[in-house]
C-alpha cells in the first residue's frame, strides 16, 4: 500500500498551499534558550537600520517575503522567508491558558515557552525567523519574534522596516508609524507600524507592534491579512498582545 501523501506546505510568495515532493522533516527540538536568543532572528542590513522578516529585502539570501531577513541581528516582520517555507511543528503541543480569551480565540502555551492567544483553527509553523500562526486559507497570520539589534528602539526598528518596504515591497504604502502612548496596558516603550502592499492573491494590510518587555527584551508581534478584511488584523493583534507573556528563562 502506497504511503500517504505529505501534508501541504504554505508558500508565502504566492499565498498558496502546495504539496511537497517529499514529507517535510520535523524541526530539531529547540530549548527555551533559543527564545532568549530570539524567537526569530531577523537581519538588519548594514546602512539602513535593517530588513524585517516582513519585507524580503535583505542581502543574505534568506530574505522573507514581508519582514526582516535572518542572520546575526534582528528586527520585526510579517511572513516566513521566501527562500524556504517554515517547518511545521510535528504536532500541536500547545495547551490552553488559564485565562479564557474572547470567543473565536484560543489561548496557547507555545512550545517556545511564551503564551499567546490566536484565532481558533490557525496552524502553527516555525522557522529561524519566528513563530507563525497561519489561517487555514493561508491569507492571514500572526508572527512573534525577538528584535536582537543592539541599541535599536522599537520605533527605530519599525522605521527601518518601513524604509525597506518602500524599496522591496510592490505597491508598498506606509499608512502610519507612531510611538504608542496612553494605551492601557501597553509597555512604555512601544511603537506601531501599519502598512499595505501588493502580493499574489491580492493586496495585504499589516499592523506591526514592537515593544520592550519587562525583562528588557525587545519583542515584535504582527498580524497580517487581506486589505479587505481590515480592521480584523487590529483585533487579532490586540488579543495576541493582551494574552502574550514572554518565556520564563
Amino acid at each position: 500500500m502506497a504511503p500517504p501523501s505529505p501534508p501541504p506546505v504554505y508558500v508565502p510568495e504566492t499565498g498558496d498551499w502546495q504539496y511537497p515532493a517529499a514529507p517535510v522533516p520535523a524541526p530539531r527540538p529547540r530549548s527555551r534558550a533559543v527564545l532568549a536568543a530570539g524567537v526569530a532572528v531577523a537581519v538588519l542590513a548594514a546602512g539602513s537600520v535593517g530588513a524585517w522578516v516582513v519585507w524580503g529585502g535583505g542581502k543574505n539570501g534568506k530574505d522573507p517575503v514581508a519582514g526582516p531577513s535572518a542572520s546575526v541581528s534582528s528586527t520585526p516582520t510579517s511572513e516566513p522567508p521566501s527562500s524556504e517555507p517554515p517547518s511545521a511543528s510535528p504536532s500541536d503541543t500547545s495547551t490552553p491558558m488559564d485565562d479564557i480569551p474572547p470567543p473565536g480565540y484560543h489561548g496557547v502555551e507555545d512550545p517556545q515557552g511564551f503564551t499567546i492567544a490566536v484565532p481558533e483553527g490557525w496552524n502553527r509553523t516555525e522557522s529561524d525567523q519566528g513563530v507563525f500562526y497561519n489561517a487555514p486559507d493561508g491569507l492571514s497570520l500572526v508572527q512573534v519574534f525577538v528584535v536582537k539589534e543592539a541599541g535599536l528602539t522599537p520605533y527605530e526598528a519599525l522605521r527601518g522596516a518601513s524604509e525597506d518596504g518602500r524599496t522591496n515591497k510592490p505597491g508598498y504604502e506606509e499608512l502610519s508609524l507612531e510611538r504608542v502612548t496612553g494605551e492601557p496596558g501597553a509597555p512604555a516603550d512601544s511603537a506601531e507600524l501599519v502598512y499595505a502592499y501588493d502580493r499574489a492573491g491580492g493586496r495585504r494590510k499589516v499592523v506591526d507592534r514592537a515593544f520592550t518587555g519587562p525583562d528588557g527584551t525587545h519583542y515584535a508581534i504582527l498580524a497580517a491579512g487581506p486589505e479587505t478584511s481590515w480592521p480584523k488584523q487590529r483585533e487579532i493583534l490586540r488579543v495576541a498582545l493582551d494574552y502574550f507573556h514572554p518565556a520564563t528563562p
